[in-house]
């Protein structure tokens, strides 16, 4: 969880394409970095009051007795931004109706002081929600705001987590059991933590079942993104062009490098790779956002070069001498 949001980002969005298609799993990507806050909706009385508890044990208690997760929403009033959490996204009907089917949900209140629950889980952030899975382990944490429309998608996909595992347990060799998993964990930006299972079902796809060992392996080619491994990422995609040089995801490996690169700053050489799509793949699906990307960089390089003109003009001695 310590990587930057715009590779964890990346990372998370790269797992949800890159598996697709695949079996019945949650697909809409979620971050667990910090993000921006965006308006939320304004303080109301919530039509579906969500049924918060207040004792973890019990809590927990509760979760192995229905196989439900724990959701824990650490709030404290002097917050803003749990306030938006609190009275927008859990007043949302769609997030309560789901927060009190799905989820035991407990709320741990700092506003007067931190509470040996967030010291426990060394909760620093203000709002965080940690998801307990009903054996009482960590299993997901969101730290930071989230309006309803992507929090809500979000719970889906934390609530398939442990059915999914439950499966795996009891078919621990099926190809599609394992990628469904190693997805699932992937698309909630816990790379390292799905890997295993992407290389188990790799293994069970020697031939390239139904695709599958090329979607595992472009998921596994950005697992260093976890920890910021840009570098690395971007070797294992290239590794990954050449062994799979006819595989449907090529296009959107091509569009990786080119997004990688781009969130490092390296502009010019991020839209080589954009322009590249539009050149060998110009019906592609990626080929309009390739497009766009390049227009973006243009425009980034546009303002640099006004920028840098700026200075050169305010202060003269800082302009590079003419040869010659």
């Amino acid at each position: 969880m310590r990587a930057t949001a715009a590779v964890l980002s990346l990372a998370v969005w790269v797992a949800g394409a890159a598996a697709a298609p695949a079996p019945k799993t949650a697909r809409e990507p979620a971050e667990v970095e910090i993000v921006k806050p965006r308006p939320f909706s304004k303080k109301k009385k919530p039509a579906i009051p969500i049924a918060w508890r207040t004792d973890l044990a019990a809590a927990k208690d509760e979760a192995a007795r229905s196989g439900r997760c724990v959701l824990i929403f650490f709030f404290a009033d002097w917050s803003q931004p749990c306030r938006w959490v609190n009275d927008g996204t859990f007043a949302s009907p769609v997030v309560a109706q789901a927060v009190n089917r799905d989820f035991i949900p407990l709320k741990v209140d700092d506003s007067k002081g931190t509470s040996p629950v967030t010291k426990a889980y060394e909760v620093r952030l203000y709002p965080t929600v940690l998801f307990l899975d009903p054996g009482g382990k960590p299993l997901h944490m969101v730290l930071g705001p989230r309006p309803p429309d992507t929090f809500a998608p979000l719970l889906k996909q934390v609530n398939e987590l442990p059915k999914l595992m439950v499966a795996r347990k009891h078919k621990p060799d099926d190809l599609e059991t394992n990628f469904a998993l190693g997805s699932a964990f992937a698309m909630l930006g816990q790379l390292k933590r799905g890997a295993p299972y992407l290389e188990r079902a790799a293994e069970l796809a020697p031939n390239n079942e139904n695709g599958r060992l090329a979607q595992a392996r472009l998921i596994l080619a950005v697992v260093p993104l976890e920890d910021g491994g840009s570098e690395q990422a971007l070797k294992n995609i290239d590794a990954y062009l050449k062994q799979f040089k006819d595989a449907p995801q090529i296009p959107v490996a091509i569009w990786y490098q080119g997004t990688i690169l781009f969130q490092d700053g390296r502009l010019k050489e991020a839209r080589d790779y954009f322009v590249k799509i539009l050149r060998k793949f110009p019906t592609h699906r990626k080929a309009y956002e390739a497009d766009k990307a390049i227009e973006a960089i243009d425009a980034r390089l546009k303002a640099k070069r006004l920028e840098k003109r700026g200075e050169e003009r305010d202060n003269p001695a800082a302009a590079p001498v003419p040869k010659g």
